[in-house]
């Protein structure tokens, strides 16, 4: 099982990043066929307000975490997706910084 990690900090605050999280799950279920569910105002280790997109299909699961000033997300690539990881992740990582920017 291969495993990736992407952290971004942003200055966008909760609601212009929830909107972030939003716009990355529509793209999620409409393009990769994912099963998602969102999870609002949880607290994190941190102390912090977050909410937390969990993601899966076959072959991948993993979950975006969004606060008022990060992003993180982790994502487990089954054996079959494994080989795919380095193009997945620079997918992935420009696509998060498109919907950041």
């Amino acid at each position: 099982m291969a495993e990736i990690f992407i952290q971004r900090d942003h200055t966008l605050g909760m609601e212009k990043v929830r909107a972030v999280a939003a716009q990355w799950q529509k793209e999620a279920e409409e393009d990769w066929g994912m099963d998602c569910t969102y999870v609002a105002n949880e607290t994190n280790d941190k102390g912090e307000v977050q909410d937390r997109l969990n993601f899966e299909r076959a072959g991948a699961s993993g979950y975006l975490c969004v606060t008022g000033t990060q992003l993180s997300m982790k994502l487990e690539l089954g054996f079959l997706m494994a080989s795919f990881k380095d193009k997945i992740e620079e997918k992935i990582s420009s696509n998060l910084d498109k919907l950041l920017g």
